[in-house]
C-alpha cells in the first residue's frame, strides 16, 4: 500500500491567550482531532492522521510550548491547561462531536475532556495514556526533570540528529520514516545554522514534574464515552498496570495491549494503531487502500 503525501494545510487559532499551530489534514466526514505526545507535535503522527482522512476529516495542532505553537509562562503550564487548551481549541475551531486520538499525555487530555464535555467528543482511542493514580503516586519526578533538562537539544543539523538518535532509546524502535519527521519538522534552525528542538527543554520538564497531580486514572474511569485504550506490551510507564481496571469499567470502554511494542506505540506501528482506530471509531467498511504506507526497512 502506498501512502497519501499531500502536504496538511496549516494554520493559527489563539485560545486562552496562546496562540496554537494546527494542521487540517484533509479528509471527508466528521472531525477527527490528534492530539500529540508532550515534546512532541502534531506533524509526526502523519502516517495516522494521513490514514484516517479515510473516515473522516482530521486535525492535530501543536501544544502551548510545542512544535509551532506560542509558549505559556512556565509557572502556567500543567495538565489542567493542557486539558484546557484542547476544550478551547475544539470550541474556537467550531468542532463538536469529535473523534479523538490522544497519545501519552495527549490521551490523558482527550479523556479528560470527553468526560466532561461529552458533546465535544463523542468517541476516543487513547495510546499510551499517562495514568496516574494519586492515592499512589509515581515516584522520582525530581529524577525526570533533571534528566530532562540535561537532554540533548541542539544538533549541527536533521541528519546528525537522525544519526543520533537512531540507534538510542526510545528512538532506535521508531520507523524511520517517522524519525525523520521528528527530525526535521520538530527543530527549528539557529542563528548559527543548526538545529534546536522547538520544544523547550524546562517546557517539557514542568509537564513531567506536574503528572503526579494531576489524577489521570480518574479522569479515563470517569469518562463514559465509548473508548479504545492502547497499550504497549513493553511499556514502561504506569498505565499498563490500570488495564484490568480500565476494561472492567464497562462495554464502553474496551483495552487492547500492542505485542512488540512499547510507549511510543504510535511511532513504532502506526499502521497498526491506524488500523485499530478506523475500526474502533466507525470505519469498519472503509477501504484502506492508498491510505497506510508500508514498514519501512
Amino acid at each position: 500500500m502506498s501512502s497519501s503525501r499531500s502536504e496538511p494545510r496549516g494554520g493559527d487559532v489563539t485560545v486562552n491567550g496562546i496562540r496554537l499551530h494546527y494542521l487540517d489534514w484533509g479528509g471527508d466526514g466528521p472531525p477527527i482531532v490528534i492530539l500529540h505526545a508532550t515534546g512532541f507535535l502534531g506533524r509526526i503522527y502523519r502516517p495516522i492522521a494521513d490514514a484516517l482522512t479515510g473516515i473522516g476529516h482530521v486535525w492535530s495542532y501543536d501544544q502551548g510550548g510545542h512544535g509551532d505553537s506560542g509558549r505559556p509562562a512556565i509557572e502556567e503550564i500543567g495538565w489542567d491547561r493542557t486539558a484546557a487548551e484542547l476544550e478551547g481549541f475544539l470550541v474556537t475551531m467550531g468542532i463538536r462531536g469529535a473523534r479523538a486520538l490522544g497519545h501519552s499525555a495527549g490521551g490523558t487530555a482527550i479523556a479528560t475532556v470527553a468526560g466532561r464535555r461529552p458533546d465535544l467528543i463523542a468517541r476516543a482511542v487513547l495510546a499510551e495514556p499517562v495514568i496516574v493514580d494519586v492515592a499512589n503516586p509515581m515516584q522520582g519526578p525530581h529524577e525526570l526533570q533533571q534528566r530532562t533538562l540535561r537532554r540533548k537539544r541542539v544538533f549541527d543539523s536533521v541528519d546528525a540528529m537522525y544519526r543520533n538518535f537512531e540507534t538510542k532509546p526510545p528512538y532506535d524502535t521508531w520507523r524511520r520514516d517517522v524519525l525523520r519527521e521528528y527530525c526535521e519538522f520538530g527543530t527549528q534552525e539557529t542563528t548559527d545554522g543548526k538545529r534546536v528542538l522547538k520544544c523547550a527543554s524546562e517546557i517539557e520538564a514542568q509537564i513531567y514534574l506536574t503528572a503526579r497531580d494531576f489524577d489521570g486514572l480518574a479522569m479515563v474511569l470517569r469518562c463514559s464515552v465509548p473508548m479504545l485504550v492502547l497499550f504497549g506490551e513493553k511499556s514502561d510507564t504506569a498505565g499498563i498496570t490500570f488495564k484490568d481496571r480500565i476494561a472492567a469499567g464497562g462495554a464502553h470502554r474496551r483495552v487492547e495491549v500492542i505485542a512488540g511494542t512499547g510507549h511510543f506505540l504510535p511511532m513504532e506501528e502506526p499502521e497498526k494503531v491506524a488500523r485499530l482506530a478506523i475500526e474502533f471509531l466507525g470505519g469498519e467498511r472503509v477501504m484502506l487502500r492508498g491510505r497506510l504506507s508500508p514498514k519501512a526497512p
